[in-house]
């Protein structure tokens, strides 16, 4: 069972977080052992002193390594065998659940707070394992996020939760939030308990439980469901679910006017057949409803479908499927009546493009997608130097640039394509 040691010099506010509640329950029972060695015991003046001014100058005071060395070291000879030594740091790792559960399974964890303006590096490069962070904010200490780590890595230890099994469908298990809990009454202020809990069907229940758990991390946590495999079951799930099927709601449209040329004049360009099969494949990828290819040439929209429908005397093929998504559109306006009122939303490399548009990251497009219910979306992808902005009022956000860190920035309008319905729509590792 795992063993915790706190490094801090605050004790008093390791054991109050740590007294109470299950933890509390479980260490007077003798089920947990929590133990807190304070630095300050190894410093050697009369004032007890942890922290010096820092080098080169700056605000505040940083914790000096000779008493807090000490005291890891104190620390992780406090039990026998190895000692997993952790430092609670805003620029450390992400705390997540799977790396919780993996920490359940080492005999001892050391866990070092930090005060101050922090701690001196040669801390971490002498006496410590690994540094962790519960999130992107700045906490006055490490000791709130020790007994965060300790609460949440005791919930897997024998003993610790009254049930066992409370840990199995727990948001973050699998990738996936938890979903809605229930209790009596049964209505509340005009909310009813769903009646699919109430009506004893355990089958029913738990595919219930399922989808929901679906629902609220497409809803919450976009994120997340980028990193879920989904199974037959989740495909089965998902359907109908308006925030399970955004791929199929969202179309793309390739326009080849109105855009710019290199010298600003507003153009038509030439349709490719390289741009119509590669960005045909990227939406039949990514599961996507549709692939609008907008040019006024008419002899330009019959050759696009022309080369479209020369795949279905080819037989059973790959590009069949991805070309069967191809709909020439003479313009960007019949693209959306055909959609119906879609959400329209441009890209553009220029900053200088469409400048009275709020501009969105993939995870803010995403947010406002699943807010909008079952409404369709149009993602609208310039040729030649890009999109004439004036000419297309309809746009009501704007994707994030394609980027990286040099300031050179022309991609081929194939390539970003794939590049941006990767971000939105691809899947994630773990």
């Amino acid at each position: 069972m795992t063993a915790f040691t706190v490094v801090s010099i605050l004790p008093e506010l390791v054991e109050g977080a740590l007294s109470a509640g299950v933890v509390g329950r479980a260490r007077t029972a003798g089920t947990l052992d929590v133990a807190v060695v304070n630095p300050r015991d190894f410093t050697t003046d009369k004032h007890r002193s942890v922290d010096d001014t820092p080098y080169g100058g700056g605000p505040g005071m940083v914790m000096r390594p000779g008493p807090l060395v000490a005291a890891i070291e104190h620390a992780a000879a406090r039990l026998p065998g190895p000692a997993h030594r952790i430092l609670l740091s805003p620029g450390g790792r992400p705390l997540t659940q799977a790396r919780v559960q993996e920490l359940a399974a080492l005999p001892h964890l050391v866990l070092v707070c930090g005060r101050y303006e922090g701690v001196d590096e040669r801390v971490a490069e002498l006496a410590i394992d690994e540094e962790l962070s519960l999130g992107d904010f700045v906490l006055t200490g490490g000791e709130l996020g020790a007994a965060a780590i300790v609460d949440a890595v005791a919930r897997f230890l024998p003993g610790v939760l009254g049930e066992p099994t409370s840990t199995d469908d727990e948001s973050f298990s699998g990738a996936l939030l938890e979903y809605p809990q229930y209790t009596r009454p049964a209505e509340f202020r005009g909310k009813a308990v769903p009646e699919v809990l109430a009506g004893g069907n355990h089958e029913a229940i738990r595919q219930w439980r399922r989808r929901e758990a679906l629902r609220r991390t497409a809803r919450r946590r976009p994120d997340l469901l980028a990193r879920h495999r989904f199974t037959r079951e989740d495909e089965q799930l998902a359907r109908g679910v308006a925030e399970l099927e955004l791929p199929s709601r969202v179309s793309v449209a390739l326009v080849h006017h109105p855009v710019t040329d290199r010298t600003g004049a507003v153009v038509t360009t030439s349709l490719t057949n390289f741009d119509l099969h590669d960005i045909a494949r990227s939406v039949a990828t990514y599961g996507l409803a549709g692939f609008y290819v907008v040019t006024p040439i008419e002899a330009h929209r019959a050759k696009c479908a022309a080369i479209a429908a020369a795949w279905r005397d080819e037989g059973k093929d790959y590009r069949l499927d991805a070309l069967a998504r191809v709909r020439p559109v003479a313009s960007v306006a019949d693209a959306i009546a055909d959609l119906g009122d879609p959400l329209v939303v441009a890209t553009s490399a220029s900053p200088d493009r469409f400048p009275d548009v709020p501009r969105a990251t993939p995870s803010e497009f995403l947010a406002t997608v699943h807010g909008t219910g079952a409404r369709p979306v149009l993602i609208l992808f310039g040729t030649g130097w890009g999109l004439v902005d004036s000419m297309i009022p309809q746009v009501s956000q704007v994707l994030a640039p394609v980027s990286g860190r040099p300031a050179w920035n022309h991609l081929s309008v194939r390539s970003a394509v794939a590049v941006v319905l990767d971000r939105l729509f691809g899947l994630r590792d773990a």
